[in-house]
């Protein structure tokens, strides 16, 4: 199934970076990939952040993308365009123990709201 998914949006043109790629080029790089001037739409699938700081997600996998990461992402995000929404999607909060998962992603969330307001999207 995610193979087939994986192939569609190759066909719809996304340029997919797994997190092993993303590990070793660097946040940096992977920007670079992305067009300036943009609309952006961004999805953080919490499975594929490091258990460490998201914890409560239905398939764990050590060695996922850090905080850190995510973060860089955000900001060169909002520096290259707009970035006009975000989801964070598969949380099992049944899991979240001490709510780590649900700490983490207000702080994504505070950091998307922050980025936005420095890059003076809310300017009349």
């Amino acid at each position: 199934m995610k193979r087939d998914s994986a192939l569609a949006a190759r066909a719809y043109g996304a340029n997919i970076i797994t997190t092993d790629e993303w590990q070793d080029i660097g946040t940096a790089a992977l920007l670079k990939r992305i067009p300036d001037g943009g609309r952006y739409y961004l999805t953080i699938d919490a499975d594929g952040l490091d258990p460490s700081v998201m914890p409560a997600v239905e398939g764990p996998q050590p060695g996922g993308i850090t905080y850190r990461q995510t973060i860089e992402l955000i900001k060169g995000l909002v520096g290259k365009g707009k970035l006009v929404g975000m989801d964070i999607v598969e949380i099992a909060p049944a899991r979240d123990l001490n709510e780590i998962t649900s700490m983490t992603a207000g702080h994504i969330i505070l950091n998307v709201i922050g980025a936005s307001v420095r890059a003076g999207y809310f300017k009349r």
